[in-house]
């Protein structure tokens, strides 16, 4: 079933996975209003601002179990979080399991394996 965009009444936009971010944001006491959600899978994605000062609040919010990076692009406010482990690392939550031709294994479940890779 593919996602679908959702308008809620307090100008929350969602896409995609975003109930257990949402979840989080309500837990800590983030004031869920007027933003875009775009849930890349449960792990990641982007919250989408008007202001920096919304976009920064998300971040103390999720963190430390998610990592959040700021950035702005065209006026609006990114907070981009993809979650941590509980050792504190982030895997890629993208690309899971990449096997070369050779039938070398390079990364697994998100992490690089024996020192490959970046």
């Amino acid at each position: 079933m593919a996602a679908r965009t959702r308008v809620h009444a307090n100008g929350v936009v969602t896409h995609g996975a975003t109930e257990p971010i949402l979840t989080v944001l309500d837990v800590r006491g983030f004031d869920l209003r007027d933003m875009l959600l775009l849930g890349i899978n449960d792990n990641c994605g982007s919250l989408v601002f008007a202001t920096e000062e919304r976009a920064c609040a998300a971040k103390v919010a999720l963190e430390p179990a998610y990592r959040v990076q700021i950035r702005t692009e065209r006026g609006r406010w990114f907070a981009e979080y993809d979650q941590r482990q509980p050792d504190g690392t982030v895997p890629s939550w993208m690309l899971r399991t990449i096997t070369m031709r050779d039938g070398t294994v390079v990364m697994k479940d998100g992490r690089w394996v024996d020192g490959t890779g970046i």
